[in-house]
């Protein structure tokens, strides 16, 4: 009996490469958008503190200038949580658009691998059908011999 090939084989491998890629670009979106999170966590902390120790200058006897300098610090500190926030934002539409295309690509592979079951289907109905044709001519032989 010959084996099964399916003659669309290379198009389904190339597919599932496909989604094999859908998946990692996926994973990586996600990887990226939990370190630029991380990033925003760790300058709010960094503004925390350094707010603490704003406060604490305003109660100690200190220059003016220091004062200005710690204000205009943590000022740029807000404005990198701001840039911050709007690169998260870009990582969560990117994050979305690697979604849909990973399941854009997981429903074209769902697809082919559905054609390639089904032309497999028809094949070992194919291969049934001979085998009792050829079951049957030899039992119609040996009925006849007789």
């Amino acid at each position: 009996m010959a084996v099964f090939r399916f003659h669309l084989q290379k198009i389904l491998d190339l597919k599932e490469k496909e989604q094999e890629q859908a998946e990692w670009a996926f994973g990586k979106s996600v990887q990226k958008k939990t370190e630029e999170e991380e990033k925003l966590v760790h300058l709010h902390h960094r503004r925390d503190q350094l707010t603490d120790t704003l406060h604490k200058l305003q109660e100690q006897a200190c220059t003016a200038a220091k004062l200005i300098e710690m204000n205009q610090f943590r000022l740029a500190i807000d404005k990198a949580i701001v840039q911050q926030v709007d690169t998260i934002s870009a990582c969560d539409r990117n994050v979305e658009s690697c979604k849909r295309t990973m399941t854009s690509k997981m429903q074209e592979n769902q697809l082919w691998s559905k054609l390639k079951e089904k032309e497999r289907l028809k094949y070992d109905e194919a291969a049934k059908y001979r085998e009792q044709q050829i079951l049957d001519e030899i039992g119609l032989v040996q009925y006849v011999r007789r």
